[in-house]
Order: C-alpha cells, then sequence, then structure tokens
C-alpha cells in the first residue's frame, strides 16, 4: 500500500471525524453543508466545491451550499435530474466526472446551464450521489477551471465523503423536520408517538456512537453500544466471512448459521465486512443498525489510519538508517524510542522471505513476538531491526506455531546506526543464498564466504553467464553421456585435490576418479585444477551446483563456507 493511499485515509478520516463532530456540535443545515463542501474542495484541492439536495417534486436537482464559485447564476443552478454532471450524479448511479464538460458528447446537455457553465470558465467536474438508507437526497460536486483527470483514489474519497455527509445531512434535516414536526404535534397532535420514539431513538443513538468513535474508536465498543440499542448481539465479520468482533460469546458466534439481518460495512469504495444480528429486525431496527454500521466504519478507518501511520513510521525510520543517513542523535533517540528502541542499542538486521501480498499480516504477528523491533517491506523482504538478544529464538518459535516456513538471512550485533547498511547487504546476501539453495533455516550473514555473494547475485541476475561459461563443457559432456565430470570435478575441487576421499564420497575406484580427472582436463584443458583456474573453476562449479543442481551422495557435506543456524 503506498504512502499516498495511506496519508489519504488519515485525511479522509479526519473529514469523516469533522462532520460526525458538527453533528454533534451543529444543528443548522446550512453550516453542515457549508463545512462538508469547503472540506471537501481543500482535501481533493478543486477550485470549487458545492453540494445539491434533490426536489422530488420538481423532477431536479438545486444547488445548496457552495464554496469557490464566482457567478451568481452557478451558485443558484437548478438541473433537471439526468442533465448534465450533477442531474447525472444526483439520480445516483454512481459517480461520474468529465475533464472537457462543454465538449463531451457523453453528458446530456441544457444550452442555458452549458451558458452558465461557460461563464464560471468550468472544464473539470466530478461528484458522488448523497445516499442514505437507500434514498438518493442530492450530489457532492468538486470542479476545476482547467483539464484535469481526477485518480481513483479521489473519487473514492469524495464518494465516501459524500456517504457520510449524506448522514450528517439527513441527521440535521431530520432534526430540522422534528422540531417542525414537533410544533406541528403542539398545534395539531397528528404526529404519532411510534414516529417520535424512533427519531429520538436514532438521534440518541447517533450522539452515543460519536462519542465512542471520537473518544475511543473501538469497534467493540460500537457493536456493544448498538446491542444495547437493539437488544440484539450483533456480529461483525470481514469481507471474507471471518468473524473480527462480536458482543456475544465468539463460540456461540460461530454457531449463527445465517445473519439475521445484515449490513454491509463500506468506506472509500471498499467493503470492510458487514455488521448483523441474530434474528431479523424490522424497518426501525434496520435503520439503527445501519447507523451502528456507519459508526463501526469510522472505527475501522480510524484504527486502520493509525496502523498506516505506525507502518509508514517504521519504513522511513528503516529507509533513512538504511541509507546511511547521518542522523543527530537526539533525533534518532525520540524515533526510535516510539517503537521500544535507543539510538545505543546493539541492533541485529534480518532479511526474512514472506508473502509480500501477507506482509501486513507478518508485521501484526511480529511486532508483538519479537519485541523491540520495527520492521518493514524493503526490496523483496521483510527486513527487521531489533535489539533483542532472544529474537532468534521467538522468530523461531513464532514461524512455527502459525505453520510458516523460515527463510532469513541476518546481520550483527552492529553497534552503532551507521553499520546497519553493511548489515543490512549481509543479511540480503544470506537471504539470497537461502532462496538460491532452496534451503529453510536462518543463514548468519556474518559468516558469509565469496560463493553466498556470487549465489546471490546469480540469483538477481547480476552475474554474468561468461563467469560460469568455463565448466559448460562439463555439464555438456554430462547430458550427451549421461557421465557425472561436473560432480566429480566439484568434490575434487572441495576436498582439496584428494582422490581417495572422492572416491569415498561417490563410491567408486580410484582408478575411476583418475580416469574421470583425465577426460576433465581434455574438455577444460590443462591447468583447470591449478591457480589461478583453479578458483574460477571452483567457485563456477558452486554456481552451477546452485543453479541446476549438482546432485550430492549421501554423506557429502555442504558447501563449508556458511550453513543455515
Amino acid at each position: 500500500m503506498s504512502n499516498t493511499l495511506r496519508r489519504s485515509r488519515e485525511d479522509l478520516l479526519r473529514v469523516l471525524l469533522d462532520t460526525a463532530t458538527d453533528l454533534t456540535a451543529l444543528r443548522d443545515v446550512e453550516a453542515v453543508l457549508q463545512a462538508i463542501v469547503r472540506r471537501t474542495r481543500a482535501i481533493v484541492g478543486a477550485d470549487m466545491a458545492y453540494i445539491s439536495l434533490n426536489d422530488p417534486e420538481r423532477g431536479d436537482t438545486y444547488i445548496r451550499q457552495s464554496d469557490g464559485v464566482t457567478t451568481p447564476a452557478y451558485r443558484a443552478l437548478r438541473m433537471p435530474l439526468g442533465v448534465g454532471v450533477l442531474g447525472q450524479v444526483a439520480t445516483g448511479l454512481a459517480p461520474f466526472q468529465t475533464s472537457e464538460y462543454l465538449d463531451d458528447a457523453s453528458v446530456v446537455h441544457d444550452p442555458e446551464v452549458d451558458e452558465i457553465v461557460r461563464a464560471e470558465a468550468v472544464e473539470t467536474i466530478m461528484g458522488a450521489p448523497l445516499t442514505v438508507a437507500g434514498r438518493v437526497i442530492g450530489a457532492l460536486i468538486v470542479a476545476e477551471r482547467r483539464s484535469r483527470r481526477f485518480e481513483p483514489e479521489e473519487v473514492s474519497c469524495v464518494e465516501s465523503i459524500a456517504k457520510q455527509a449524506a448522514v450528517a445531512i439527513d441527521n440535521s434535516l431530520r432534526f430540522e423536520e422534528l422540531a417542525r414536526q414537533a410544533e406541528l404535534l403542539n398545534a395539531e397532535h397528528r404526529r404519532s408517538a411510534a414516529e417520535l420514539q424512533l427519531a429520538t431513538r436514532m438521534l440518541e443513538l447517533d450522539r452515543r456512537l460519536l462519542d465512542a468513535v471520537m473518544v475511543s474508536p473501538d469497534v467493540r465498543r460500537v457493536l456493544t453500544i448498538g446491542r444495547g440499542a437493539l437488544d440484539d448481539d450483533l456480529y461483525l465479520r470481514d469481507s471474507s466471512g471471518a468473524l473480527l468482533a462480536a458482543t456475544a460469546d465468539p463460540a456461540a458466534a460461530d454457531e449463527v448459521p445465517e445473519p439475521g439481518t445484515a449490513v454491509a460495512i463500506t468506506a472509500a469504495a471498499e467493503t470492510l465486512g458487514t455488521v448483523h444480528t441474530g434474528s431479523v429486525l424490522d424497518a426501525d431496527g434496520r435503520a439503527l443498525l445501519e447507523r451502528v454500521a456507519v459508526h463501526a466504519a469510522l472505527a475501522l478507518l480510524f484504527a486502520r489510519a493509525e496502523e498506516d501511520a505506525d507502518l509508514r513510521g517504521q519504513y522511513e525510520l528503516i529507509d533513512e538508517l538504511l541509507s546511511g543517513t547521518d542522523l543527530p542523535h537526539d533525533r534518532l533517540e525520540r524515533r526510535m524510542r516510539r517503537w521500544g528502541l535507543r539510538a545505543d542499542d546493539r541492533l541485529w538486521c534480518v532479511a526474512l522471505d514472506v508473502p509480500l501480498a501477507d506482509a501486513r499480516r507478518y508485521q501484526q504477528v511480529l511486532r508483538s513476538a519479537v519485541g523491540r523491533t520495527v520492521m518493514t517491506v524493503h526490496s523483496d523482504h521483510l527486513c527487521l531491526l531489533t535489539a533483542s538478544p532472544e529474537w532468534e529464538r521467538r522468530l523461531r518459535a513464532t514461524f512455527a506455531s502459525h505453520g510458516w516456513p523460515l527463510r532469513a538471512g541476518s546481520a550483527g550485533p552492529v553497534a552503532a546506526p551507521g553499520e546497519l547498511p553493511d548489515a543490512h547487504r549481509r543479511a540480503s546476501l544470506a537471504l539470497g543464498s537461502l532462496i538460491t539453495l532452496d534451503r529453510d533455516g536462518v543463514l548468519d550473514g556474518d559468516h558469509l564466504g565469496m560463493v553466498h555473494a556470487l549465489l546471490d547475485l546469480a540469483r538477481s541476475g547480476g552475474l554474468p553467464r561468461s563467469l560460469t561459461r568455463a565448466v559448460d563443457p562439463l555439464l555438456a559432456y554430462d547430458d550427451e553421456r549421461g557421465a557425472d565430470l561436473a560432480r566429480t570435478a566439484f568434490y575434487y575441487l572441495e576436498t582439496d585435490g584428494s582422490v581417495a576421499r572422492v572416491a569415498e564420497l561417490l563410491h567408486l575406484h580410484r582408478n575411476t576418479v583418475r580416469q574421470r580427472l583425465t577426460r576433465i582436463g581434455t574438455l577444460l584443458g590443462p591447468g583447470w585444477d591449478a591457480s589461478p583456474r583453479r578458483l574460477e573453476t571452483h567457485l563456477a562449479l558452486h554456481v552451477r551446483d546452485a543453479q541446476v543442481g549438482l546432485r550430492r551422495p549421501v554423506g557429502a557435506s555442504p558447501t563449508p563456507s556458511g550453513r543455515p543456524r
């Protein structure tokens, strides 16, 4: 997930919470609308923003509040439903945008409206419908006096603001309507007690839910408040159906065969899950449950924004440490203290091979398991910097308990932050060697030799093919004749030229080994086993062993330059 997306979620959360605050502090519809358009314009960075409300009797939608609009005609614009971008969005079908409004043939144009738009010099228009409880009440629009294509994240942001703003507007309209109807009730006694009771319950529920989200945005607290209002247990499941939270015993929650009444929880064009009851609710109960779902989305967004901010902070810290940036000691101390580390700590660097698509899950588990750790996805692996001497034991135990294969390169501890870039390189080389050899375990990068560096280069494609071409005649000969000259040469060089040891490892007669060595000399030329060619041939065979797999007999020792612990 990129830093831009994380920041947009945080900005969106602030707008949603500001709107929610207005709901508790303001009852004036115009004040709420003005706050919404002003914040929407600011978060998208548009020239203007405005909100329209639908007039079902006239079959049109009209601009109720705007920010950045300069001409009176535009501020008072009324648009038939289905006409122009505003009229099209206000039908409630989907968000829509155009970067060349006056020339866009896909938009239904009205000549009078086009003249008003031309006078305002508007070129780009994008908007999302305001919907609440399945009803379309208007549209939230942003516009530019230049050609601009809004990114999908910006469209989703405006759409999510529109969804939450619709609740705020609906609440304000309901409050005004409630006040008006209360006056009529006092005068005419025609309002039913049931409707008044439902409106009161909804307002009270909204107040309590908003307080819960803003004071301590815990989704379980939101569900608990909802359970008290509905007198029914609530269950929150993610998009895959897994239970995230419940007001009942989790064991009992898993026994619920089908949700009685379910409402989807969505935010920023993403389905976060569903909240459902154990029994079927009536229309009033469903309306209350929808309120609970809206605030559950706010709580989940807040938690995600906090986690994203924490992950971004770890990424930035590790990126600076591994880049060799010379950070002032006091500043580094303040930043590291957030995760329980100190600038003077002796640190280990660990490079972990994990599925990058599940990296967030690994980070959540390892954060509490390893202790005193910062971690982030770095290049093609998960990078950990830890001051815990018990990191390896805890890492092995955690991976074993989750059934995850463990493949990690490590280096350290280092005594100063300036040594971390080199430690990270050694840990990465160790991990690359394990991946090339297809071996699990923890390999200490401080024990690496030249062979492992070559293996990592070969894995990443950084080793020129010409450097291992010298042993190709052996491999070709073995492939054509089913011989075993490459492996014989490999162990001959591994055992410092001991014919007896090679014969023992390959279960051959010594004369057979000598005959093979003679054939190898014919194919590779004289001096293949003497300096300086001996080292080149030996390293080339090591690399080819990792690439094509020179088979080792039972009892043979692995390469002696370092092994997983």
